[in-house]
């Protein structure tokens, strides 16, 4: 076990900060091993390649991992050596769609951190590529990790209030991502506790507002006993923030248990906007002239639900029906006489007086030569 100076690397508005902490593993964290040489891949969030093959051979020795954003998205990278040695350092280089370098971060083993850590707000939409490589020619094991920060990714778990859930970090260099919907009234309790590990393991957490700005780290102490870390956290933005969870170091594994709790007066930390949800499958008998219309539908409130024939440039109203609050997700099936008219369209719409279209699908299939 390496004791080794914590820091973390965070990019914000093209600006290199260092901070006093590293990023770590995520609730959905899935391993993966590299492939053979040449090394590249694919790695997307929440995800952590690890193994045999992550290994750089030479100076000339480049791996290549490559995922895919949107201008807007915050993303956090940490690679983690299991044996570099000074004056020896890995380093991975992030690059745009368009091959321009966004952001360099190196190992420092002279002063015992073998790994490199960034968290990268992201301003163009597309395939960003990661590139490993060492300064010196050694056979240097590694894993690396990557995940979106902001938005909340989809391998976050979600929080609730008041319920505490267990965790692991299950591999070295992997981040742990949880979610939960904060409002700009409400104050948050963040509480994590090590269920496993002892000094001079320790376990972190950093909290990430809506807009991927981080707003607070902290790390265990277990060389003075302290193996619980809490922080109160009031967002900025409402929304769904982020909480990652790591190891100090990004080389070991850990469990944990996670609670999260509102600490404002009541009432001032919300609760998630309504969300409902409407799809339609068609498909048409063109023997008997009959659109089959297989709707998926799901809405926490009491809404009215509207479907139009779009054909020949005419919009044309199919149905009109009240739909109480239906959660969860149901299938409902309606029909229609249609004649054939080539490609058609059907829109369908889910409305409340106050909300207006809360959510709506469009379907297009083809009903053959008229």
């Amino acid at each position: 076990m390496r004791i080794v100076m914590n820091f973390r690397l965070l990019i914000a508005a093209g600006v290199l900060i260092v901070l006093a902490l590293a990023p770590g593993a995520s609730a959905t964290t899935t391993a993966k091993s590299c492939p053979k040489e040449p090394g590249s891949a694919t790695i997307a969030s929440g995800q952590t390649y690890i193994g045999t093959n992550c290994v750089l051979n030479s100076v000339s020795d480049q791996d290549l991992f490559t995922f895919s954003a949107t201008k807007g998205d915050t993303w956090a990278i940490v690679a983690e050596s299991t044996n570099v040695v000074y004056p020896n350092q890995m380093c991975f280089s992030l690059f745009d769609p368009q091959g321009n370098g966004v952001v360099k971060a190196c190992t420092q083993s002279g002063v015992g951190a073998f790994f490199a850590a960034a968290t990268v707000p992201l301003t163009v939409t597309g395939t960003y590529t990661i590139d490993l490589s060492e300064v010196q020619t050694a056979g240097v094991n590694y894993g690396i990790s990557v995940e979106r920060i902001s938005p909340a990714p989809a391998d976050a778990t979600a929080l609730t209030l008041g319920n505490t859930v267990s965790g692991l970090v299950s591999q070295p260099s992997a981040q742990e991502a949880y979610s939960f919907y904060g409002t700009t009234t409400g104050t948050y309790q963040v509480t994590a506790t090590m269920t496993s590990g002892v000094y001079p393991q320790n376990l972190c957490f950093a909290v990430y507002q809506p807009t991927g700005a981080g707003v607070v780290a902290a790390c265990t102490l277990s060389g003075v006993g302290q193996t619980t870390i809490q922080a109160n956290v009031t967002p900025a933005v409402t929304g769904n923030s982020v909480i990652v969870l790591y190891t100090q170091e990004n080389d070991d594994t850990m469990s944990f248990n996670l609670n999260l709790t509102c600490v404002s007066a009541p009432g001032t930390c919300g609760s998630p906007p309504p969300v409902c949800s409407l799809k339609d499958a068609l498909s048409y008998n063109g023997t008997t002239g009959t659109l089959t219309m297989n709707f998926t539908l799901a809405t926490p409130v009491a809404a009215t639900w509207n479907a139009w024939l779009s054909s020949q440039n005419t919009m044309t109203s199919m149905f009109s029906v009240s739909q109480p609050i239906t959660e969860p997700a149901i299938t409902v099936t309606k029909t229609a006489a249609v004649a054939k008219a080539g490609k058609v369209g059907v829109l369908s719409t889910l409305t409340t007086p106050t909300q207006g279209i809360t959510c709506s699908n469009f379907t297009i299939i083809n009903t053959g030569t008229p």
